[in-house]
């Protein structure tokens, strides 16, 4: 991004924190999102429940 891309943001960035539309303007994680693992659950399926209780 350059400097003028990033100032345009900055900009941005301020009139939504002035609006109040925002509260806080989060940086993105420069770390490498890790590999997520599947944990194990008891009973029938979440998607069977969550179509159950739609009904």
């Amino acid at each position: 991004m350059d400097k003028e891309e990033a100032e345009k943001q900055a900009v941005f960035h301020q009139s939504l924190l002035d609006a109040g539309l925002v509260k806080q303007i989060k940086r993105p994680s420069s770390q490498p999102i890790t590999e997520r693992r599947l944990i194990k659950i008891e009973g029938k399926p979440i998607s069977e429940t969550i179509i159950e209780e739609r009904r």
